[in-house]
């Protein structure tokens, strides 16, 4: 048998509606060296035996059933690993399908790197397509991935070398209740020193995420996929994707610019703002300074003059002139009688 290039995991955990077209986006690679293994999370029988019928029909596809695992299952990722025989790793999803060149493009990244990532695209439920912004080479977004519980990538657009993987202290695990899968798993690689992270910049996947389809039933999640599956199968359909994933990032570009303009506006009128304040301020400063000085001016002349009259009452022509200034004052009374 032909050893493979690529390991590629897909777990699942819910009824098969969906399974088959993520498995045949994998199956349509123009890269055909790799291994695909469905990684049952205690997934119903009716999905394992879904896989199992891909297995029957393409050598490449094996099912690997496990009882549910803690939170996502991100052992049994683990378990699955130990005995990959690819030298790269891929993981997709049910709710994830990938275009033709997928594997190649990652390759591509993968030849200059460890552990990166082809950019995310998901399509809401509308029609439009969101495209996730960051770039690994980018010690930013690497030091906001380590200190946030936050990533612009999921496993569904990621990829590593196996040795890179197997050099972890610790691979998949569960992860922490307040913490994505993905986040914890990411985090691990990061940390890793001296590993080559860096982000190829193709759209070459879709994804059907879940919280934006809440409510939908998995038989209009099936027609959805089957949809999205026709466009992908055409080169028209996937150059109308990836305009709608570059419109999207554009878009959040766009936004960010604009939500800076307002900032930069609020500023401009908060600072314009303050100005005024500042000069009104200073009017009002001075006006105080000029008064207070006026204040401190006659206090200053008052005190003098106190000083003046107090050296006069100790001098000794004012002793002197005691007799006459008591009788000036009865000739004042007096004469206020009179």
């Amino acid at each position: 048998m032909t050893t493979p290039l690529f390991t590629v995991l897909l777990p699942v955990v819910r009824t098969p509606e969906l399974l088959p077209y993520a498995v045949e986006s994998v199956l349509a690679q123009t890269e055909p060296r790799f291994e695909l293994i469905v990684i049952g999370d205690g997934a119903p029988p009716e999905t394992i035996a879904c896989a199992e019928e891909f297995a029957r029909r393409d050598a490449r596809v094996s099912v690997r059933p496990f009882p549910k695992g803690e939170r996502h299952g991100e052992a049994h990722r683990h378990a699955v690993l130990g005995s990959a025989r690819g030298s790269l790793v891929a993981q997709s999803a049910d709710d994830d399908l990938w275009f033709p060149d997928y594997l190649r493009e990652l390759a591509a990244l993968l030849a200059e790197v460890d552990f990166g990532n082809l950019l995310t695209s998901l399509l809401k439920p509308d029609g439009t397509v969101v495209t996730l912004p960051g770039d690994l080479a980018d010690p930013r977004w690497r030091q906001a991935m380590v200190d946030r519980r936050w990533t612009s990538f999921g496993p569904s657009t990621a990829g590593y070398r196996i040795e890179a993987y197997r050099a972890l202290p610790v691979g998949w695990s569960p992860a922490p209740t307040d913490m994505p899968t993905d986040v914890h798993m990411w985090r691990k690689f990061l940390s890793a020193p001296g590993l080559r992270v860096g982000t190829r910049f193709a759209v070459e996947s879709i994804g059907l995420p879940t919280p934006p389809r809440v409510g939908h039933s998995l038989a209009e999640r099936s027609a959805e996929a089957a949809a999205v599956s026709r466009r992908i199968a055409t080169e028209e359909g996937r150059r109308a994707l990836r305009e709608a994933a570059v419109h999207g990032l554009q878009r959040e570009q766009a936004d960010s610019f604009w939500a800076r303009e307002d900032l930069m506006a609020a500023y401009e009128h908060t600072r314009g703002a303050y100005e005024h304040t500042r000069g009104a301020y200073e009017h009002t400063r001075g006006a105080y300074g000029r008064a207070r000085a006026e204040v401190e001016r006659s206090a200053s002349v008052a005190a003098a003059a106190l000083a003046e009259v107090e050296r006069l009452r100790s001098s000794r022509s004012w002793a002197l002139t005691a007799p006459l200034r008591g009788a000036a004052g009865l000739v004042r009374a007096r004469l206020g009688r009179d």
